[in-house]
């Protein structure tokens, strides 16, 4: 029996990084399209609100933490240390520790620099995974033909990296037309990814402005526990409302 955490009504997967990297060669493996989400803030709090969005994320084979401060109430630096999947970075670990067999990948982004940053972001994880095929999806695109752009290449992993609520469903209403093995949704926690794939532009360096622009990463890191204290006070709030309504 899988374990997990329930996180405002929302059971949320946990795994070892080992375990993960077995699940993801396991589902590689398989004949037909196996899905994992990664949980944000944001997609927590539309499902303890939206049932149907909650059963739409009940149709993942996992559902997996996307971000550290969603475990802020479950000991995350304990998790972290037990080399437990706490955020979307352990994706990275999944990748370098693919068994090498050719693997194949397809990127969905909601721009040209996502998608151009998540390649660099595989091929640095993964030298062997194969870009076959991306797309930059926006409102208006002719689903049909990004189907049958995903089934021409018929890749190994199709990664996707969309806003919270409309990929998710994509995935799923789309889930039995598509020809790959796994699907990968980050979208909503991406940010924790493309920031480790941040080079300080070359203007930054002309302008002498190094030092300033490390210490603007640096309060990245700051921001996290401030996402940590908020999200730990709407759980708080949530678990509040419902004795009240019990």
């Amino acid at each position: 029996m899988q374990a997990s955490v329930n996180i405002m009504g929302i059971d949320v997967d946990m795994l070892s990084n080992d375990v993960f990297i077995d699940k993801m060669n396991e589902y590689l493996a398989d004949d037909y399209l196996n899905v994992i989400f990664f949980a944000s803030a944001e997609s927590l709090d539309r499902a303890a609100n939206d049932e149907d969005y909650h059963e739409i994320l009940d149709k993942a084979e996992l559902f997996l933490p996307g971000e550290e401060a969603l475990l802020s109430a479950h000991h995350v630096d304990i998790l972290e240390a037990g080399d437990m999947v706490v955020s979307c970075k352990s994706f990275g670990t999944v990748l370098e520790n693919l068994k090498k067999q050719d693997r194949t990948i397809y990127i969905m982004a909601k721009n040209d620099e996502e998608v151009e940053t998540l390649k660099n972001y595989c091929k640095r994880m993964q030298p062997e995974l194969r870009v076959i095929g991306t797309c930059v999806y926006s409102e208006g695109l002719d689903d049909d033909a990004v189907v049958n752009d995903i089934n021409n290449c018929l890749p190994d992993l199709l990664l996707v990296d969309l806003h919270t609520g409309f990929q998710e469903q994509w995935i799923i209403e789309h889930a039995s037309l598509l020809n790959a093995n796994l699907c990968v949704a980050i979208g909503g926690v991406a940010g924790l990814i493309l920031a480790q794939e941040k080079i300080i532009p070359m203007w930054v360096r002309k302008l002498h402005l190094t030092l300033l622009y490390e210490k603007i990463v640096r309060q990245q890191t700051v921001k996290k526990g401030v996402r940590a204290r908020i999200f730990r006070k709407k759980i708080v709030q949530y678990n509040n409302q419902n004795e009240e309504a019990n």
